[in-house]
C-alpha cells in the first residue's frame, strides 16, 4: 500500500482554494443576539386569614419574588429562518426550557413555525410579559395553553390581518400511551381595522379564538391540615389563584382516583385521569393616541374521568376590561404589531446615554384600570373521593403605575382588591373564612 503524507500546509491551501471558488450566497448568514430578562417583585398581602404555620398558606404570606429570570439566544438564518431558545431559571418545572423554536418564514403570509411556543390564543397572553399593562395577566390566562410543544401554520395576509392555527402536546412528555401527539389545538384570527382605513394613530382590534383537546394527569395522594393523611388519590382537573400572585386555590375542582393500599399516603395512582377541555375567546382593543380600552372575554368547559369510573364537569366564565393612558402621550398605535401589542417606547427616556446626567428625561408614565372577574357553574360530579371548593365567582379591580426608564427597564406598582361571593376557608388550612384579599406590589424589571 502506498504511503501518503499529509501537511498542514497542503491541508490550508486546498481548504483556502476550494472557499476561493464557492460563491458567496453558499454560506448561510447567521445571526444571533443574547436575549434576558428579571422580574424581581415584592408582595404585601392582607386577607384577614389567620396566622398558620403550615406550608399550604404560604401563598398569602407578604414576600419578594424572582418573578422571573430568563435567558437564552434569539436570532436569524439567511433572514427568512428565524429561531429562539430561551430558559427559565425559576418556576416549579424541572424543565430549563421557556421557548424553543425554528420559524420558517419564506412565505410571510403562510409560515411555519416548530417546537415549544406560545399558541395563539388571547391578545394578552400574545403580549409579552415585558409589556404587559399589568404585573399579573387576568384569571382568563390561568386557562388559556400558553407556551407548548407543538406545530403551527400562521401569519399575515394583508396588513392588518393575522391568523394562526396549532396542533400542541398538553405537557413536555405525555402521560400513558393512550393520546396522539398533538392532541389539543388552538386557532386564532385578529384583524386591526385602522389599518385598511389608514388610520395610523389608531388600533381597532378584533380577535377569535378557540381551543380544546385531551390532556391526562395522574391522581395522588396528599394530606391537609384539616383532616388526617389518607391513600384517597385526586387530580387537579381546574384550579385558580388570586389575580395578582396572592391566595393560591381560591378555586379548586378535583377528580377522585383509586384508592391505594394502607400506608401508601403520599403515592401516585397507576391510572391517569383524562381530562377533556374546550374555550372560547374573544378580543376587543381600541386605542388612540395615548389612550387604550381592552377587554377579553373567556368561556371554558372541563371534563374528567378517572377510574374507578369517577367524572368532574364543569364550566368556567371570565372577562376583563381595562383602560389605559400614557400620562406622557406616547402613542399605543406605534407598540402594536402583527395582532398584539409590544413593548411602549418612551419619547424620552430617565437617561439619555451612558455618560448623562440623571435627570435628561422622564421616561414614559402610564397610569391604569382593570377589572377582572371569574365564575365557576355547572359543577356536576358522580363518583367517590372527589374534592372541591363547589361553584364561585370572584371579582378583582386593579389599579397600576408604570414607569417606562427606557426601552429595557420598568417600574412597576399595582393595588389589587379582590371579593369573592362567598366567604370560604382557603384551601388544605383550618384558618379563617375569608371574603376577599387586597394586595400592594411593586415590580423592578430589565430587559434585552
Amino acid at each position: 500500500m502506498k504511503k501518503t503524507s499529509f501537511s498542514a500546509n497542503r491541508v490550508a491551501l486546498a481548504v483556502a482554494v476550494i472557499c476561493a471558488g464557492a460563491s458567496v450566497p453558499a454560506f448561510a448568514q447567521v445571526e444571533a443576539k443574547v436575549t434576558g430578562r428579571v422580574h424581581f417583585d415584592a408582595r404585601n398581602i392582607s386577607n384577614g386569614a389567620s396566622v398558620v404555620a403550615d406550608r399550604d398558606s404560604t401563598s398569602y404570606a407578604d414576600s419578594f419574588e424572582i418573578r422571573r429570570a430568563r435567558i437564552g439566544i434569539t436570532g436569524a438564518i439567511n433572514k427568512d429562518i428565524t429561531y429562539e431558545v430561551v430558559g427559565n431559571a425559576v418556576g416549579s418545572s424541572t424543565n430549563f426550557v421557556d421557548t424553543a423554536f425554528a420559524n420558517y418564514g419564506f412565505n410571510k403570509a403562510a409560515q411555519f413555525r416548530a417546537g415549544r411556543f406560545k399558541q395563539p390564543f388571547s391578545l394578552e397572553e400574545l403580549t409579552s410579559s415585558n409589556s404587559i399593562d399589568f404585573m399579573e395577566r387576568s384569571y382568563g390566562n390561568q386557562m388559556v395553553p400558553g407556551k407548548r410543544l407543538g406545530i403551527m401554520l400562521h401569519g399575515e395576509p394583508m396588513k392588518g390581518l393575522n391568523y394562526g392555527l396549532s396542533a400542541f402536546q398538553a405537557d413536555f412528555t405525555e402521560t400513558s400511551n393512550s393520546t396522539n401527539a398533538g392532541n389539543n389545538y388552538a386557532a386564532r384570527v385578529a384583524l386591526n381595522a385602522a389599518d385598511f382605513a389608514k388610520m395610523e394613530d389608531t388600533v381597532l382590534h378584533v380577535g377569535v379564538a378557540h381551543t380544546g383537546g385531551k390532556s391526562q394527569v395522574v391522581p395522588t395522594s396528599s394530606g391537609s391540615t384539616v383532616a388526617a393523611p389518607s391513600a384517597t388519590t385526586r387530580a387537579t382537573v381546574f384550579s385558580l389563584r388570586d389575580e395578582n400572585r396572592g391566595m393560591s386555590n381560591i378555586y379548586r375542582a378535583r377528580v377522585g382516583g383509586v384508592t391505594l393500599h394502607t400506608g401508601s399516603y403520599g403515592g401516585s395512582s397507576n391510572d391517569v385521569a383524562n381530562i377533556e377541555k374546550s374555550m372560547s375567546g374573544l378580543e376587543l382593543a381600541l386605542a388612540k393616541g395615548p389612550v387604550k380600552f381592552q377587554l377579553e372575554q373567556f368561556n371554558s368547559k372541563f371534563i374528567a374521568l378517572s377510574n374507578p369510573g369517577n367524572t368532574t364537569n364543569l364550566k368556567v366564565k371570565s372577562d376583563y376590561m381595562e383602560v389605559m393612558y400614557n400620562i406622557t402621550g406616547e402613542q399605543f398605535a406605534k407598540s402594536y404589531k402583527s395582532g398584539a401589542f409590544s413593548g411602549l417606547t418612551p419619547s424620552s427616556v430617565f437617561m439619555k446615554d451612558y455618560g448623562g446626567v440623571v435627570g435628561n428625561g422622564i421616561g414614559a408614565w402610564q397610569v391604569g384600570f382593570r377589572q377582572s372577574s371569574y365564575e365557576v357553574s355547572d359543577l356536576v360530579q358522580t363518583g367517590t373521593n372527589n374534592d372541591n371548593a363547589g361553584s364561585a365567582k370572584g371579582k378583582t379591580s386593579t389599579y397600576g403605575l408604570n414607569w417606562y426608564l427606557n426601552n429595557n427597564a420598568r417600574v412597576m406598582f399595582n393595588y389589587a382588591k379582590t371579593t369573592f361571593n362567598t366567604a370560604f376557608v382557603p384551601v388544605d388550612t383550618s384558618g379563617n373564612t375569608v371574603n376577599g384579599e387586597t394586595i400592594i406590589s411593586v415590580r423592578t424589571q430589565v430587559n434585552f
